[in-house]
C-alpha cells in the first residue's frame, strides 16, 4: 500500500472526526432547532441518546469498558493482518474516527449527542463513520473468503 494512501485516509478520519465533534456542538447548543428537509422522516434534531445503535439500552460502564477493547482488538488487527488492502485501512480509520468520537461524547456527557433524523432514527455522523467502516471490512473479508 502507498503511503500517500495511508496519509489521505488519515486525514479524511481526522476531518470527519472533527466535523462529527462541530456538528454535535451545534445540535447540543442549538437543542430546540430543528429542520427538516422531508419532515418527519429526513432532517436535523437534536437527541441525547443513552443507548448504543438504534437507542439499545446498554448499560453505560459497561460501553466505556467495551469501546476501547474494541479499539485495542482493531490496532492489534491492523498490526498482525498481512493482507492488509485499501478497504481495510480506510475501514479501520473510519471506525476509530467514529468510536472515539462517540466515546469522547460518553464520557463528557454521559450519552451520544445524535443529530440526523433519517426515517425513524436519530443518529450522528460518528455512527455513519463505524458503519461504513465495518461494511468495508466485511465485505472485503468476505470477497477474500
Amino acid at each position: 500500500m502507498k503511503s500517500n494512501h495511508l496519509k489521505i485516509y488519515f486525514l479524511l478520519s481526522g476531518f470527519l472526526f472533527v466535523l462529527d465533534q462541530f456538528l454535535k456542538y451545534l445540535a447540543f447548543h442549538n437543542q430546540s432547532f430543528r429542520f427538516y428537509l422531508l419532515k418527519p422522516w429526513l432532517g436535523w434534531e437534536y437527541f441525547p441518546n443513552p443507548g448504543i445503535a438504534f437507542g439499545l439500552p446498554v448499560p453505560q460502564f459497561f460501553i466505556l469498558l467495551l469501546t476501547p477493547l474494541i479499539l485495542l482488538a482493531l490496532a492489534y488487527w491492523w498490526n498482525k493482518n498481512t493482507h492488509k488492502t485499501n478497504h481495510f485501512y480506510l475501514g479501520v480509520c473510519l471506525i476509530f474516527a467514529g468510536a472515539i468520537s462517540n466515546l469522547i461524547d460518553r464520557i463528557v456527557f454521559s450519552i451520544t449527542i445524535d443529530y440526523f433524523r433519517v426515517l425513524t432514527s436519530v443518529m450522528n455522523l460518528a455512527d455513519i463513520t463505524i458503519v461504513i467502516g465495518a461494511v468495508l471490512l466485511l465485505s472485503k473479508n468476505k470477497k477474500s473468503k
